[in-house]
C-alpha cells in the first residue's frame, strides 16, 4: 500500500469519527430537549466542616425563584444557579451541570478554616487559603484556635474576601494559624490566641498557664524552644507549677507563679 493510499484511508477514518462525534452530539442535545428534571443530586466535600449540607442547598434552589424540576433541562440555567449559591461565602468552589438521566448536579466544595476569630472589632473564620468569611449562624463541629482581643486595622465585620496584602498583622496571624494546623503538636495544643496591644498570649490546652508570646516576629523558634521546655521541664515541674511563661525573649523562657 503506497503512501497516497494510505493518507486517503487516514483522511476517510478523521472524516468518519468526527461525522460520529456531530451525529452523536446532536442526538445528545436533541435527547436534552426532550428531558425534564426529575430531582437535583448535591455532593459536598469535606462535609465534616459542616457549614452547609445538602438539604439546605436543595431548600436554597427550591425557593430561589429559578424553574429546576419538571423543567427541560436545556433550559435550566445553570450560571445562574451557581451565581445564587456563590452568596455562601462557606462555598470554595461550585460546579452545576445536568446530565442525560434527567438530573441537575451541584458539586461543592466548603472552605477549610484555620481559625476562628471572635475579636471585639470583628468576627469571622480565615481558611487555609487566606479568604476571609462571616461567622455562620449555625455552630460546625470544627475544632480550631478561637482568637479574642482586638485586631489591629481589621476589616469591617462581615468583610468577605482574601486578607489585603497592606494588613500586616492580620497576615501575620493567618500565617500563625496555618503554622498551628499543619504541626501536629500545635494543633492538639493551642485553644485560645488572645490580643493584647498587639501582643499575643496563647492558651494552651491541659495546662493551668498561659504563654506569653510577644509579638508575631519570629514565631516559630519561639514555639520551638517552648516545645522542648514542655517535654522536658513540665513532665518533672508540673503543668500546673506556673501561671505564665513568656517566651518573647531569645534564649529565655521566664517563669511566673
Amino acid at each position: 500500500m503506497n503512501k497516497t493510499v494510505k493518507y486517503i484511508l487516514a483522511a476517510f477514518t478523521a472524516i468518519a469519527i468526527i461525522v460520529y462525534l456531530m451525529m452523536a452530539f446532536v442526538f445528545v442535545d436533541n435527547k436534552n430537549q426532550s428531558l425534564v428534571c426529575k430531582n437535583i443530586n448535591v455532593s459536598i466535600s469535606d462535609d465534616k466542616f459542616s457549614f452547609i449540607d445538602a438539604g439546605n442547598i436543595k431548600s436554597i434552589l427550591m425557593n430561589c425563584g429559578e424553574k429546576i424540576i419538571n423543567e427541560p433541562l436545556d433550559k435550566i440555567n445553570t450560571h445562574k444557579i451557581k451565581q445564587i449559591l456563590s452568596k455562601n461565602h462557606a462555598i470554595k468552589s461550585i460546579n452545576v451541570f445536568t446530565t442525560i438521566d434527567a438530573n441537575l448536579n451541584v458539586e461543592i466544595e466548603q472552605r477549610n478554616p484555620v481559625v476562628r476569630i471572635q475579636c471585639e472589632n470583628i468576627r469571622c473564620y480565615i481558611d487555609d487559603t487566606g479568604y476571609i468569611f462571616p461567622l455562620v449562624s449555625s455552630k460546625p463541629n470544627l475544632r480550631l484556635p478561637v482568637v479574642t482581643g482586638i485586631i489591629p486595622a481589621a476589616p469591617q465585620n462581615g468583610f468577605a474576601g482574601y486578607i489585603p496584602k497592606n494588613r500586616k498583622f492580620l497576615n501575620r496571624l493567618y500565617e500563625f494559624a496555618v503554622f498551628l494546623k499543619k504541626d501536629a503538636f500545635w494543633n492538639d495544643m493551642i485553644e485560645q490566641i488572645n490580643i493584647t496591644d498587639n501582643k499575643i498570649e496563647i492558651i494552651p490546652q491541659f495546662a493551668g498557664h498561659i504563654v506569653k508570646l510577644g509579638s508575631l516576629d519570629n514565631f516559630k523558634p519561639k514555639l520551638n524552644k517552648l516545645q522542648k521546655f514542655y517535654k522536658y521541664a513540665m513532665p518533672a515541674i508540673g503543668w500546673d507549677k506556673y501561671k505564665s511563661l513568656n517566651i518573647e525573649y531569645k534564649d529565655q523562657i521566664i517563669c511566673k507563679k
